[in-house]
């Protein structure tokens, strides 16, 4: 750069060196990880604004573009950017801390009483509140900068049959309402589309309010949000529902005259308007008397007026504690100034957060304001106030912080208050004492432009600035701190490269401020910029926590390891375990030397190694319980490839079953065409049959691939007695000293899965009980004649002579370990829990349900020492399946599953069974075992405090482009990816969300959080779905998982998906954070 001249002392000139910023150390890191030779391509710098800028949605043609907008400078290599380039390109407007391309992001459903609103106090305006003039200039720029509340003053004109706005009783000149309207028209839409409330300070006679309705309907039309008649709004609608639409609020006119007139009789020194603290307003009772005496005049104009209020304020009698009172009836609008507020916060600081959960809250500045300064907003906004109006023609930090708030969301103007705000049960308190939940760390690295946009005296006029900056937290008590760099002399181009930590309790709150001074030897200093932006808004990803955890763009060993610690919760991480992971992915060749660069820590994120679920974990639950103390992995007819009606039969999904570590196994058993052998098939149906042999040869091959504990074999017997024999002798056979035979007699406790690894458990009903049944539906005329569990279609009537049935094939029966069994009688009999033995219980997903009603604290009860079985309902023709968690929180062990279906209610029977190794046996939590402190059973309907909130952030996603085709989602464009996240559990935690859709982009960039909170969190699967969006049709299925809760590991990991059947992905990921706050 040139070198710049100063005079001093009228006598001699000082020359000064201006040269050229350098890359901080940081940026030099970044540029060597993501360049080649010395130039970073479109392809490289794309991959740098995916994992280090976390842009959403870059493509290798927007980073090109990016790289052809930066030509004209001429420092470009011609295959992409060099260092300086790139350097330019940081300090380009492209590169904004706040993502311009997300817009609008919040939800915008919500009611009004659920958002910050900008909002303006005496919007009209040009200067100070005594001497200004008024004029329809500041309300304009205020809606082109995004303000949603604009205030008028009306006043009667000088002749007393018009309506000026002017801030009356003062020396502000007037401007006619209708010009302000008209000029509201014109604008109100132009920064944004969420509606403009328009909040009047009437001071009108009723003739000259019939005046203003008419201008109001006139000029508004069908914009006007209007609710007539007398009854009030019972709930606000939402800004998305009130999209460019006028809203007026104010108050009433009978209340508002009736309220002057109680104030003038008792000669209250107070002002009457919502917000008129400014000198006192002087009623002219003299004219009030001519037009108000008139009743007819008053009738007429009322109803037009008031039928244009569509949030009526006021703040009706009594003191604070009234005003503050919730009506659940109406909603309405009540306005204090900054000091009424301060006296309500000290007092009512709860009373006033739960009043603005519903209705709205304005604060206005105090009269003494002659200046149009304003006040601090913060201390408002955390007690949730929604409009909280500013001097917009004023400056000072307040204001900044003002236009920073509302940065947020796209600029809007309407900004959602965090859920704590909104939470009846636990109103939040800002005062309170609370942990810190994030940590914000600022790089201020260096800083340009100032010798451009001033002249070369204006900081000093002797030598070149010397300049300082401050940075600083605005937010609740606890997370307010300043800080502020080295001052650097005599350098237009400040280079500090400082880091600062902000541990932050509520960041949801928190806005980031950032001014820059010049610091002269005498002390003083002169402003030279400001922002604030919100800290919820800022752009972030990865990359920060890879500067939190890595000193000069590289995570040695050490750093790894706090990593290890701090994020990922693993406690016991050593050095020696942080370095085995650097060498296990050295073979990618992108690794520095010393450690991994921010690309290898990316590998190191996404590697197979970095499980949402610790494989390494095993078998981790007690297995000594009884049997009846686990969930366990259950198929339903397990023979079959297909649908219940014309499937084949065959060992092959019984194979798969096993595989996948499924430990009961079903088979339907009936004598083959001749009568003299015994085939598995679903009965009455056209499903082709298989042996029962190669399916028993089958189960004892794989039974203990994927686990070794327990495989239980129930068999639904429609067998005389010589062949149940034959059953007998090929069980026997097949297993041999495998299979647990315990004898004829029932069970009086379960065995545990330990006592029984390595063992095969046959369960059915004991074929006297089973005959017996059969005879008394033959005898009774019941044509259904259901089997334990079918409702297919009448079942033949086999020869049962009495010969036959006193031949009861006892060898057979000694097989049984698990009796089966309904009983006599009807539910209320078939729960009973017998002290003196234990059974089995087979019940359809409906009676399940029917019975819930009645008896679901006993079916808790018969679970405890019992087994149940549940199985999918007759009309399930194309296996699907029902709702598991429903049997699951009521104690069913055995919840039957049709495995070679798919859909959600399967990927939620896989991921419950993906807890304890993948055994296929889970411990029931002990709340399904054990009565409470009241002896009371679980009951899962109950309301329940909140036992823990999980936190998923959702980052990223990646390996579509690998295994799918390119144009497989979209023929024309990349695919337009969004996630669903969601719990499925007790009915009170169950809940889906979802992210953004993220459009033409292989490697979507949500970056998204989301809390759960839990209330019975041991029951509770973190559900997990990508989608593509298709505008004119169906979206695409692009992935899913389902993970139990309990076994989450803490911190970021490279969740895998899988496809609709349940088998994973070659490649495609998700990279998530899981915290329990």
């Amino acid at each position: 750069m040139s070198k710049q001249t100063y005079r001093v002392c009228f006598c001699f000139r000082r020359r000064f060196r201006l040269t050229a910023a350098e890359a901080p150390p940081d940026v030099k890191a970044l540029f060597e990880a993501y360049s080649q030779n010395g130039v970073m391509s479109a392809d490289d710098l794309r991959r740098f604004l995916v994992e280090v800028q976390a842009e959403p949605n870059p493509t290798a043609e927007e980073a090109q573009g990016i790289i052809d907008s930066l030509k004209h400078l001429h420092i470009f290599h011609r295959r992409g950017l060099n260092l300086e380039a790139f350097f330019k390109y940081l300090f380009s407007d492209a590169n904004q801390p706040l993502d311009p391309k997300i817009g609008v992001h919040h939800d915008m459903t919500a009611p009004l009483s659920h958002y910050f609103i900008y909002t303006s106090h005496n919007t009209y305006l040009t200067g100070n509140q005594i001497s200004s003039d008024s004029s329809d200039v500041p309300i304009v720029r205020a809606l082109q900068l995004g303000v949603r509340g604009i205030e008028l003053d009306l006043w009667p004109n000088s002749t007393k049959d018009g309506v000026d706005v002017l801030h009356g009783r003062t020396l502000t000149t007037p401007v006619s309402l209708i010009r302000c309207l008209r000029s509201i028209k014109n604008h109100a839409f132009s920064a944004s589309e969420y509606p403009v409330i328009i909040t009047l300070e009437d001071h009108l006679t009723a003739d000259l309010q019939a005046l203003v309705a008419e201008m109001i309907v006139q000029t508004f039309g069908e914009m006007l949000f209007t609710h007539p008649g007398s009854s009030l709004l019972g709930e606000f609608p939402s800004p998305e529902s009130l999209k460019r639409r006028i809203i007026i609020s104010t108050k009433p006119p009978k209340e508002y005259l009736e309220g002057k007139e109680d104030k003038v009789k008792k000669s209250c020194a107070d002002s009457s308007s919502d917000d008129g603290a400014h000198p006192r307003e002087v009623p002219d009772l003299k004219l009030r008397n001519v037009h108000d005496k008139d009743p007819r005049v008053r009738s007429q104009a009322e109803p037009q007026y008031r039928d244009l209020i569509a949030i009526p304020a006021g703040r009706g009698k009594g003191g604070m504690q009234a005003w503050l009172r919730v009506d659940p009836t109406k909603v309405r609008r009540i306005s204090l100034s900054e000091q009424k507020f301060e006296d309500a916060t000290s007092g009512y600081g709860q009373d006033t957060v739960r009043f603005t959960q519903k209705n709205i809250l304005r604060i206005y500045p105090k009269a003494i304001r002659l200046d149009s300064s304003n006040y601090k907003p913060l201390c408002a906004l955390m007690h949730g106030a929604q409009m909280v109006a500013l001097n917009m023609q004023g400056y000072g930090k307040s204001l900044w912080l003002m236009h920073g708030m509302f940065r947020a969301n796209g600029g809007c103007g309407y900004v959602k208050k965090p859920d704590f705000l909104l939470d009846a049960d636990e109103v939040f308190d800002p005062k309170a004492e609370l942990p810190v939940k994030t940590t914000l760390r600022v790089t201020v690295y260096m800083g340009e432009g100032w010798y451009y946009d001033f002249s070369h005296t204006h900081f000093d006029t002797y030598s070149p600035p010397d300049f300082r900056a401050k940075i600083a937290i605005v937010g609740v008590p606890a997370d307010k701190k300043k800080k502020k760099t080295k001052t650097i002399d005599d350098n237009w181009i400040p280079s500090w490269d400082e880091v600062f930590e902000f541990p932050l309790t509520v960041p949801e709150l928190a806005l980031l401020r950032l001014q820059v001074s010049e610091e002269d030897v005498s002390g003083k200093t002169m402003f030279a910029g400001q922002t604030c932006l919100p800290v919820s808004e800022l752009r972030e990803g990865i990359r920060a926590l890879f500067a939190e955890y890595s000193e000069n763009g590289v995570m040695d060993a050490e750093h790894l390891r706090r990593f290890m610690e701090n994020v990922q919760q693993q406690k016991d991480a050593t050095v020696e375990d942080a370095q085995a992971v650097l060498d296990s992915l050295k073979h990618l060749s992108i690794f520095h030397r010393r450690g991994f660069n921010l690309e290898g820590f990316f590998k190191y994120l996404f590697a197979d190694d970095n499980q949402p679920i610790n494989s390494k974990l095993g078998v981790h639950h007690d297995m000594t319980g009884p049997l009846s103390h686990y969930f366990i992995y259950t198929g339903h007819n397990s023979y079959l490839t297909g649908n219940q009606l014309s499937s084949d039969c065959s060992d092959v999904p019984i194979i798969n079953a096993l595989h996948r570590g499924v430990r009961v196994i079903e088979l339907d058993i009936w004598p083959n065409s001749a009568g003299d052998n015994v085939n598995v098939l679903h009965g009455r149906t056209l499903t082709t049959p298989v042996e029962l042999i190669k399916c028993l040869r089958s189960i004892k091959e794989n039974a203990f691939v994927a686990s070794e504990y327990p495989l239980v074999i129930t068999l639904e017997d429609h067998l005389t007695p010589d062949l149940q024999a034959k059953v007998a002798e090929m069980i026997n056979e097949t297993f041999g000293d495998i299979l647990f035979a315990p004898g004829s007699e029932c069970l009086k406790d379960f065995p545990s899965p330990e006592f029984l690894k390595k063992r095969v458990i046959i369960s059915t009903k004991p074929p006297k009980e089973y005959l017996k049944a059969k005879d008394v539906k033959v005898q009774e005329g019941d044509l259904k004649k259901e089997k334990d569990e079918e409702a297919w279609g009448s079942e033949p009537n086999y020869a049962k002579n009495d010969k036959e049935q006193q031949n009861e094939a006892p060898e057979y029966r000694q097989l049984i370990a698990i009796h089966a069994g309904k009983g006599k009688g009807g539910m209320q009999d078939w729960l009973r829990v017998d002290p003196d033995k234990v059974r089995r219980l087979s019940l359809s997903e409906q009676e399940l349900e029917k019975a819930i009603v009645d008896y679901g604290r006993d079916i808790v009860r018969f679970t405890q020492r019992n087994l149940l079985r549940v199985y999918p309902k007759g009309i399930r023709f194309d296996s699907s399946n029902y709702n598991p968690l429903i049997a699951w929180s009521h104690g069913a062990q055995m919840v039957a599953f049709n495995m070679q279906g798919y859909g959600r209610s399967l990927w939620v029977m896989h991921g419950m069974f993906r807890a304890n190794g993948g055994c296929g046996y889970v411990k029931k939590p002990d709340i399904l075992l054990k009565p409470n402190a009241y002896g009371e059973v679980f009951d899962p309907n109950a309301s329940l405090p909140v036992k823990t909130t999980l936190r998923v952030t959702v980052y990223m996603g990646e390996g579509w482009y690998y295994d799918f085709r390119h144009t497989h989602f979209d023929t024309y464009s990349p695919p337009d990816f969004y996630a669903r996240v969601g719990i499925a559990g007790v009915p009170a935690d169950t809940i889906m969300r979802k992210t953004k859709t993220l459009e033409d982009n292989w490697i979507p960039n949500w970056d998204e959080v989301f809390e759960f909170p839990l209330r019975v969190p041991e029951l509770a699967l973190l559900r997990i779905e990508v989608h593509e969006y298709d505008m004119s049709e169906k979206d695409d299925f692009a992935g899913q998982t389902c993970l139990p809760v309990t076994e989450l590991c803490k911190g970021i990991r490279a969740v895998p998906l899988h496809n609709r059947k349940g088998v994973k992905y070659n490649s495609v990921k998700l990279l998530m954070r899981f915290e329990f706050v």
